[in-house]
């Protein structure tokens, strides 16, 4: 499948200005008669030690040297992927909204930079509720951000955050990552559809479920006129 980056971002990357840019429209794709969006919810910022943490130094140091990645500080993007084919505009994940990170939080800006309005979203569909994941849920009046959207949840992510248990057993340093996203699914408490691994949840979109980053985080495979694109996205590893 051919992905192209935006006119804009190429242009300016040949004059030398894509870092003075702000990062909206990362990249496009088609499939079929849709399209894939990937946009911007800007980037975290993280303390090394929350990756790095009891990996072995010596050998550590040389791939981090190697790849120019700062033993001390990681600002890993924060991207979100966007489906529409004409009938349906899926969202998957809605970002960290501004409560978590003054670097993130840019979604919705940046999805009026592809056109779109919350509003137009029939669908936002959850890989897993990290904070850059599922804290962009709510608007400033603490009501969900896509009103007209259908919201779907894997059924054993959904059941793990909603227990209570899991802030207490996540760790001191996660357990605000239980906390947030058990306020922001009592929002939507009453709409959520859950679903099983192997499901089609969408026309044309069915659930993979790739456990380890959380013990329910899910992948989707989109199929249309018989071309597939599996996503299996996370903006980084927490």
């Amino acid at each position: 499948m051919p992905l192209t980056r935006r006119h804009l971002l190429q242009t300016a990357a040949a004059a030398g200005l894509a870092p003075l840019l702000p990062r909206k429209l990362i990249a496009e794709a088609t499939l079929g008669t849709g399209r894939l969006i990937t946009v911007s919810d800007g980037n975290l910022v993280l303390p090394g030690d929350f990756i790095f943490a009891g990996m072995p130094e010596a050998e550590l140091a040389g791939i981090l040297a190697a790849q120019h990645i700062d033993r001390q500080r990681l600002t890993p993007e924060c991207n979100v992927t966007l489906w529409q084919d004409g009938e349906q505009t899926v969202l998957f994940d809605v970002g960290a909204g501004p409560d978590f990170m003054d670097s993130a939080g840019a979604l919705q800006d940046n999805l009026g930079a592809a056109g779109i309005s919350p509003d137009q979203v029939t669908a936002v569909v959850f890989t897993h509720a990290h904070p850059d994941h599922i804290w962009g849920l709510l608007d400033d009046f603490d009501e969900p951000a896509f009103p007209e959207a259908r919201y779907l949840m894997g059924r054993a992510e959904w059941d793990y955050w909603w227990d209570p248990a899991t802030a207490d057993s996540i760790g001191a340093e996660r357990q605000l990552f239980a906390l947030g996203a058990r306020r922001r699914m009592e929002a939507i408490e009453d709409r959520i559809e859950r679903f099983e691994d192997g499901t089609e949840i969408l026309p044309g979109l069915t659930a993979m479920l790739l456990p380890g980053h959380t013990p329910g985080h899910m992948g989707f495979e989109l199929r249309q006129g018989g071309r597939a694109s599996a996503d299996r996205r996370g903006c980084h590893r927490q």
